[in-house]
């Protein structure tokens, strides 16, 4: 694979420029970006949960997030990053936001020691209907007055494919949708962002790190070939749990004649009812 088609969503890479020891600060500065466009506070610090292993494969992930953070107050931050999907996501982001909410508490604590969860989901796919935004935020609010209930529930939406220049974006986070978003064109993209953001010009370094790395490198090449595995076994598991669905309706179908033979019904209104071939009927 060459270099010029470079994706920077693959999920090896993703966790190499976020979870790596030492990049903290490369997380933080994307973490604050999406803060900063939605009016919160940014953070201080921020420590990697779960560090990058040059030995991670796709077959590892299982209902883990992609990057766990945690700040020094206390709150936890996953962020996901998802190249294909539908309105399912919404749901699967929901379960992660309350998968790690509730570990959050341990056996002696209390609810009131439970802390905020703030989700960041990164798609290359639109996801939310009706609205153009590149980047939503959602919190639990009252219908009428938009009170916040709470900031435990936190979550982020930046979907890419609705990013465009003109959009008003917090400048910071727009650069990282144009990161984000570089894939076959990242050295022409790069070259305009690293000359007016410094957090670029270190994300470009390391970019470079990477793909001069064989080991990493590698590590890249066989995440994208296993990811394409795993969605083609999934696109086939898929399709043999619709074959058996249509075998089961078509059974259903017959058997249903049968019955209704028995009972000397029409042979026309039996095949009007189940959809039928007259002659097929008639052998039952």
């Amino acid at each position: 694979m060459s270099e010029k088609y470079f994706n920077v969503l693959n999920d090896y890479f993703m966790r190499y420029m976020f979870a790596k020891e030492g990049h903290e600060h490369i997380l933080k500065n994307l973490i604050n970006s999406v803060r900063i466009d939605s009016n919160q506070e940014p953070f201080e610090h921020i420590e990697v949960l779960n560090t990058f292993n040059l030995k991670e494969n796709v077959f590892d992930k299982e209902s883990i997030a992609d990057v766990k953070a945690k700040t020094k107050s206390g709150e936890t931050i996953i962020i996901e990053i998802q190249r294909i999907g539908n309105q399912s996501f919404i749901y699967r982001s929901l379960y992660y936001w309350a998968k790690n909410y509730f570990t959050n508490l341990k056996s002696k604590d209390i609810y009131s020691d439970l802390t905020p969860v703030i989700s960041i989901n990164i798609l290359d796919f639109n996801l939310i209907k009706g609205i153009d935004k590149p980047h939503s935020c959602y919190f639990i609010k009252e219908l009428e007055t938009n009170h916040i209930l709470t900031n435990h529930l936190e979550l982020h939406f930046l979907e890419l494919r609705k990013f465009s220049n003109s959009y008003n974006l917090y400048e910071g986070l727009s650069d990282w949708f144009e990161f984000l978003n570089s894939k076959d064109k990242l050295e022409d993209t790069m070259e305009i962002l690293v000359k007016k953001n410094p957090i670029m010009k270190e994300v470009y370094e390391e970019y470079n790190k990477f793909v001069k790395s064989n080991d990493l490198y590698n590590g890249y090449s066989n995440y994208e070939r296993d990811y394409f595995n795993v969605l083609m076994l999934n696109e086939e598991r898929i399709k043999g749990i619709e074959e058996g669905i249509q075998k089961g309706i078509e059974q259903e179908k017959y058997s249903l004649a049968r019955n209704m033979k028995k009972e000397n019904m029409d042979i026309k209104l039996i095949s009007k009812l189940t959809g039928l071939d007259v002659k097929e009927i008639e052998k039952l």
